[in-house]
């Protein structure tokens, strides 16, 4: 299989998470990725945590498999130099998420690349954006969770704040930041201009809550903590079987007449006080007693079959152990095996033409293609 991006060459100017994510999706893709780092220890994200995977840590393998590496120390001007020849003739696109200011200081900016070539395609990541007083601040994940208001509604009504489980804020602006690349490539077409894209981990926290936005706009209150409770439709919860409990979410009142039938409780769907979702959400302390009663007089696994025999959305709260290792994880091929069979990881979340892009190099050691891409003669 032809990727998509087969033929185009990125330059990651980055570390961390949000800008290698980025350019991971687009290696899975088909690009070339060339990973600038620097030299001796490379990307700080190679020595996070305990866990080892082919000698680099294991956040470090999954989000930069697929890539190449090039050393570059950003004191030496002839490293720099290098660095722009090399951009200036190869790359399509450049995406940077160093510490505001370093890239425009060493003549790696935006503004200073599209000078050199005005068909490459240049993606900033920052923390906060490039206006604001918080411009050239930097940011992690859990920092942004925190000032966004995304910590302040997680976790359960009375109890102290949580983070996200998941770097939702890293990895979601790492998404943007692939969307805009791709338009931009998409306009930028055969023969058109380049482009600088702008992605802001900021931006991406807003923009997950943008039902929360929009409910204080119109009147309402911003998002509370609730536990495992879910917005706007009722019932939307994890209730109480004979041995654990069972999420459903039951968005439609044509879904809930088929709960009630599930639950043996027909009448519940005509009561005037859970017919409509608007009743339901009016009640929904009652008709948790009612569901919690109900359910419990079986196991999870026999209220799961009989409520997909009908359609009625629902799910078992899984570890990711047992989310990895069910039936339907397995066939969808998303785990993938390393080229040399010592490990697995999660492949891309797409299929094109009904095929996902295999696993075709581990993460690089650092370095491993700097001879290749620089060779001696020219440094």
């Amino acid at each position: 299989m032809t990727l998509p991006l087969t033929g185009i060459t990125v330059v990651e100017l980055g570390s961390s998470l949000a800008g290698p994510f980025c350019t991971r999706v687009l290696a899975d893709m088909g690009a070339e990725v060339i990973k600038v780092e620097p030299p001796e220890s490379g990307d700080p994200s190679r020595a996070w945590g305990k866990d080892k995977l082919a000698g680099v840590s294991a956040a470090f393998q999954t989000i930069n498999k697929e890539k190449r590496s090039v050393v570059a120390d950003f004191r030496n001007p002839a490293d720099i130099a290098r660095l722009k020849k090399y951009i200036a003739e190869n790359a399509d696109i450049v995406l940077q998420n160093l510490r505001p200011g370093i890239a425009d200081r060493i003549g790696l900016g935006a503004e200073a690349t599209l000078a050199t070539n005005d068909r490459i395609i240049y993606c900033n990541i920052a923390a906060y954006g490039n206006e604001g007083p918080y411009r050239e601040l930097p940011g992690y994940d859990v920092l942004l969770q925190a000032f966004s208001g995304i910590v302040d509604a997680t976790g359960y009504e009375g109890d102290a704040p949580a983070r996200v489980g998941v770097p939702v804020i890293d990895i979601g602006t790492g998404l943007w930041a692939t969307i805009g690349i791709l338009a931009a490539l998409h306009r930028r077409g055969e023969n058109g201009p380049g482009c600088i894209v702008d992605a802001a981990m900021l931006d991406t926290a807003i923009a997950w809550q943008n039902f929360g936005v929009a409910t204080m706009a119109a009147g309402g209150q911003a998002p509370r903590r609730s536990g495992l409770k879910g917005p706007m439709v009722v019932p939307n919860n994890a209730y109480q079987c004979a041995d654990g409990l069972l999420f459903i979410t039951v968005g439609t009142d044509q879904q809930f007449v088929k709960f009630c039938d599930v639950i043996e409780n027909p009448d519940l769907a005509s009561d005037p006080r859970f017919a409509r979702n608007v009743d339901r959400v009016k009640n929904e302390e009652l008709l948790v007693e009612i569901i919690n009663a109900a359910l419990g007089q079986q196991s999870c696994a026999r209220w799961s079959e009989l409520l997909n025999s009908l359609d009625v959305p629902n799910a078992p709260i899984q570890s990711l152990e047992d989310a990895i290792d069910h039936e339907q994880t397995q066939a969808s091929g998303i785990i993938q095996q390393s080229p040399d069979g010592d490990f697995q990881l999660v492949g891309l979340p797409l299929k094109f033409d009904g095929t996902r892009p295999g696993f075709r190099r581990a993460a690089p050691d650092l370095g491993e293609a700097t001879a290749e891409i620089w060779p001696e003669e020219e440094s």
